[in-house]
């Protein structure tokens, strides 16, 4: 279903007030329910030299066919004030950890420290434990390697909430990682 901006830049009136705002326009546009099920998506924008920050219509900021509301793209390319509507296909907006497959970027290194077992509060599936039996045992050292992988192809979002739950593991997740991929919300910053 088509999007039309108009609603939206009425909503963030004046729209000038959110030049190079990016994380503050997408988190006021998600939580004025005016894109149900929406969540702000982090990583990379072309013409966008830092970090930036975007809603993604639903719930999978990773979904190649996701719809992209960019509330300040515009003020990063020195175009004129308008809300940027697209997809994921557009090929402009890049989530953090969003490019590539995971069976193609490899493994982390063997261990070499003491194993780290997750301690998740809900059982994993069938599909994050055999991940997992195929990741093979990992260390400190291999969790944090793991959070830098591609989060395409393996169940990332359920290992991720996994990590969060143990203790020993939930400060090697980058809090993006954790905004975009759970439900977690980590400071009120990716969900309404």
């Amino acid at each position: 279903m088509p999007i039309d901006p108009a609603p939206l830049e009425a909503f963030l009136a004046p729209l000038t007030d959110y030049a190079q705002q990016c994380h503050g326009a997408s988190i006021k546009l998600v939580r004025s329910g005016l894109l149900p099920g929406s969540r702000v998506a982090r990583g990379w924008a072309k013409g966008v030299i830092s970090q930036h920050s975007w809603v993604v219509v639903g719930p999978d900021c990773y979904d190649p066919k996701a719809v992209i509301v960019d509330p300040t793209l515009w003020s990063y390319t020195n175009q004129s004030p308008a809300i940027w509507i697209g997809s994921a296909k557009d090929k402009i907006h890049t989530p953090h950890n969003g490019e590539g497959n995971i069976w193609a970027w490899g493994r982390p290194a063997d261990p070499t420290g003491r194993i780290i077992e997750l301690t998740p509060t809900l059982p994993l599936s069938r599909k994050a434990l055999n991940f997992l039996e195929i990741l093979g045992p990992l260390d400190a050292r291999g969790w944090m390697t793991l959070m830098g992988a591609p989060v395409c192809g393996w169940p990332a979002a359920e290992i991720v909430a996994a990590m969060d739950d143990t203790a020993e593991l939930k400060v090697f997740i980058p809090i993006d990682l954790l905004g975009m991929l759970t439900d977690r919300n980590p400071g009120g910053l990716y969900l309404p």
